[in-house]
Formats: structure tokens, sequence, C-alpha cells
């Protein structure tokens, strides 16, 4: 998702002069994507609902595919931890360290078909439950029966009135 800062919509033309001197700065000093700090300008801070917490989550599987390290670094907290299914855990600079590499792969774009193809074989489900300042995403198999599929859970907290990821745990969802 590259955009140059002199294709901004209208919609982004039409934002304060402040905001689009900041994401100019932003993007010039190399600090991180310009859409996603103009977006996180614009919006101020996010609700407090299951409908922006699994907002996050999307963008956060975008901004990975699209190499934003801004996006993931600005979501994850710095006490992250992620467990994949072998067992193994990754702290948050792991994390950034594979956007950064996925996003400079040559093989990237034959990666990406791949991905697609894998969710569209594999579809799955998201569920939201919040309790306090805590939310529980979990993405399981839409489909039943015997799957590849990968089931997740996400926690994010909300601190400072923005949802922030701080543990990811993934299990294989069937042989």
């Amino acid at each position: 998702m590259t955009q140059s800062i002199c294709s901004l919509s209208s919609s982004q033309r039409g934002t304060s002069p402040v905001v689009r001197l900041a994401v100019l700065v932003a993007f010039l000093l190399g600090i991180g994507s310009p859409l996603a700090i103009h977006a996180q300008a614009a919006r101020g801070t996010e609700p407090h609902t299951e409908a922006a917490v699994i907002a996050d989550a999307e963008a956060w599987s975008k901004a990975e595919e699209g190499g934003d390290v801004a996006y993931v670094d600005h979501l994850l907290l710095p006490e992250y931890r992620s467990v994949n299914s072998d067992g193994s855990a990754h702290g948050k600079d792991a994390l950034l360290g594979g956007v950064r590499k996925f996003a400079a792969s040559p093989d990237r774009a034959a990666r990406l078909a791949e991905m697609a193809k894998s969710r569209a074989d594999h579809p799955y489900t998201t569920t939201a439950i919040i309790t306090g300042d805590m939310a529980i995403l979990t993405y399981s198999p839409a489909t039943p029966g015997p799957s590849k599929a990968v089931s997740s859970c996400d926690i994010f907290v909300y601190q400072e009135g923005y949802w922030r990821a701080i543990y990811s745990q993934h299990t294989d969802a069937g042989k």
C-alpha cells in the first residue's frame, strides 16, 4: 500500500494543514508509513468496541503483508509475545524483523498469492470478547471438518485510547 504524498485522495486533501504537514514530515524522516500515521492522527482515539479491535487485527495482517513496520510497531506493545504452533516464542522485535524481511523478499509476490489462496481455501471466523480493557480475539476455521488451518488467539489491551496487541497464540487446527 504505497502512495505518494502528492496523490492523496480528495478526502485526505481535505484534512487540516497540520495533519498533512505531520504526514509529510514523518514520510520525509522515514518515521513510518504516511498512510498509517495519517490514519492515527486523523482519528485521535478509537472506540472501545469489538468492531474496532477486529478492525485493528485486520489492519495488522494487511500491514504485515504490505511491509508497514511503523503500523505494526505502534500496534504491538513492547511486552508483546507470540507463541507459534510449533511452540516457539517470539517477541516484538522478532516480529518486526519478520515484517521487514518479508517486505524485502524477492519472492514476496508469490508468497502473497500463496497466502491469499490459503485464506480462500481455509476461511476463518473471528470472534472478539471484551472484558474491561482487554479483548480476546479468536480465529477458528469457518467450516467444520479436517483442516490444515491454524487456530489463533490474539489478546489486545485498550491503553491511552487505542487497542494494542500484547499476546498471540497459534495452534494447529487439524491434521
